[in-house]
């Protein structure tokens, strides 16, 4: 179509525009028609906070004899150079005096390698600067905790949980790598390499620490966090069933935002994949993501639901700010929907895949689907159920007890760091299926029902 002139090219356009909106208003549209923003809008609105803790690193080092003997440790040395690297404060722990004794990256190298023992360190107060500061920091010590002029070790004493529940509370993360090790050549202890960073943090302490750590199946390590897992994909993810039609044109799967667009209809959603006597590799949504389970967690998770939020309305409200380049507003309480999907448990719990299917109780519109627009879909992947995965696991706690070298206590084993880890683990303030923490979360754009 051809014009004569601009201005019955702006009428006719005006005239479109205007019959374009009333038939937009007076008849529901099937799918969301633009999803060019939703990574806009989920930015705005989803984003995970970024962490303000600062890269730089404090290093605490034991000056009793754990570390003055450990010149013999191969593995203490390897650690070494990742250290050094980050360029770390190193500061001793003499008795109960702590000092700053260099941030010059060679005196740092020597230093570590030249410790001369010092008896009783303050342990305690060496973790209370560090959970006090906003720093990276690495504490090298054998846990031992004797208060100054006393010859009892505190056997049992949980003396580090309130640091460590402090550092977590500020949503960070501690790693304790336990090293075995013989002291005076007749006490079998263990040499704790405990790094205190955010795992949010790009190229953070312990992934700079794990790189140059060598291969021992002797060393133990402990995560302790908000006990919320990393989440990994199959290579070609998402693995979207043919029979909801994707839209492969309007899917997006990236670090940012995971898109999934469904051509099909929910009638036939529900008529075709709603059987549940048919095989889950029929039935499924999609799969290919992945819970990590690693024996390091401090939780095991063991149920994880879909809870499903509509977000149409308020994604439109967006793009209709952002096409008239206005402020854009932020979602308000989003609307859940029941009985809409869920996940396979057999396959969960056997390779912690994420196999999203039909709820069994769905009934082509759950609780409810919208009839009047198209549906727009937040789904959280959440923790429901989670158990502590260290105090029941002797093959991986025994490295966090040793039997004590103090005669007056008669040699028995010295649970303090045990109780430390344990004691926070089993708060249930910090169980991440207290508030159904989030693990990974992907959006759906679907058909209004018809």
């Amino acid at each position: 179509m051809k014009f004569k002139n601009l201005s019955t090219a702006v009428a006719m356009l005006s005239a479109m525009w205007l019959i374009s909106g009333c038939l937009h208003s007076c008849m529901s549209v099937n799918y969301t028609q633009d999803l060019s923003f939703m990574p806009e809008f989920v930015a705005h609105n989803y984003a995970p906070e970024f962490t303000t803790m600062s890269d730089s690193v404090d290093l605490y080092v034991d000056y009793s004899t754990c570390v003055a003997e450990a010149k013999k440790s191969s593995y203490y040395a390897a650690t070494h150079p990742s250290i050094v690297d980050c360029s770390p404060t190193f500061y001793s722990i003499k008795g109960k005096n702590i000092k700053k004794e260099t941030e010059d990256r060679q005196m740092v190298y020597q230093l570590l390698s030249s410790i001369k023992e010092v008896n009783h360190a303050d342990i305690k107060q060496a973790v209370g600067r560090i959970v006090n500061s906003n720093r990276q920091a690495v504490l090298i010590t054998d846990g031992e905790y004797y208060m100054q002029g006393n010859v009892r070790d505190n056997l049992n004493n949980p003396y580090l949980a309130e640091e460590f529940r402090a550092w977590l509370r500020a949503g960070r993360d501690i790693y304790i790598y336990s090293e075995p090790y013989l002291e005076n050549g007749r006490y079998g202890k263990y040499r704790y390499y405990m790094l205190f960073t955010d795992s949010e943090l790009e190229n953070d302490i312990n992934e700079r620490f794990a790189r140059s750590a060598p291969s021992d199946d002797r060393v133990k390590m402990i995560h302790l966090s908000n006990g919320v897992p990393d989440v990994s994909v199959v290579k070609d993810y998402p693995d979207i069933n043919a029979a909801v039609s994707p839209m492969a044109d309007e899917c997006i799967a990236n670090a940012y935002i995971d898109l999934q667009s469904y051509g099909v209809s929910w009638k036939d959603m529900c008529k075709w994949l709603g059987d549940h006597d048919m095989a889950v590799e029929d039935r499924y949504v999609f799969r290919g993501l992945f819970v990590n389970k690693l024996v390091s967690d401090c939780y095991k998770i063991e149920e994880i639901e879909p809870v499903v939020y509509q977000i149409y309305d308020d994604y439109q409200e967006f793009c209709d700010s952002a096409y008239v380049e206005g402020g854009v507003p932020t979602a308000g309480k989003l609307k859940e929907i029941k009985n809409v999907f869920e996940i396979d448990e057999d396959i969960f719990e056997e390779t912690g895949e994420i196999v999203l299917c039909i709820d069994e109780d769905f009934d082509g519109i759950g609780d409810a689907l919208s009839t009047e627009t198209p549906n727009l879909l937040k789904v959280d992947f959440v923790i429901t159920e989670a158990s502590d995965n260290f105090s029941v696991n002797p093959e991986l706690n025994y490295a966090y007890k040793w039997a004590s070298i103090s005669a007056a206590q008669g040699h028995a084993e010295n649970t303090s760091i045990y109780e430390s880890i344990s004691q926070v683990i089993k708060d249930p303030y910090f169980n991440p299926a207290r508030n159904e923490a989030v693990i990974y979360t992907v959006y759906l754009s679907t058909s209004r029902v018809k």
